[in-house]
């Protein structure tokens, strides 16, 4: 069990404050590799510790960021699709997709309320 919570202390910092989520190449696999366990162990511990999967932890962190980002008037010259491909979104059909899945609407509409 500690070695659960271990990995979960690991994972959550090499995400969420190593800022890895905003890379769009680093995957699950990738932190597998990174912390040297195989890639469905991996899938395991996020299950059963966070309660979710890598790539809802991975869209939930970049909807966050583009909340922020869109509401940051200092940003208001980049247009969404810049702030999504910021956050770590490959293409804007995902970051529409994970954001309005987070929030219910659009981060055009959000950055306008």
């Amino acid at each position: 069990m500690e070695e659960k919570k271990y990995y979960k202390n690991l994972i959550d910092h090499i995400i969420r404050v190593e800022k890895k989520y905003r890379d769009p190449d680093f995957s699950a696999c990738k932190l597998a590799e990174k912390l040297g366990i195989r890639s469905y162990t991996l899938s395991r511990i996020i299950k059963s510790e966070f309660g979710t999967t890598y790539t809802d932890i991975v869209h939930t962190l970049r909807v966050q960021d583009a909340m922020r980002h869109l509401k940051d008037r200092r940003l208001s010259p980049y247009t969404v699709d810049d702030i999504g491909v910021m956050v770590g979104f490959c293409n804007r059909q995902s970051f529409f997709s994970a954001f309005k899945k987070a929030t219910g609407m659009t981060p055009e509409k959000y950055r306008l309320t």
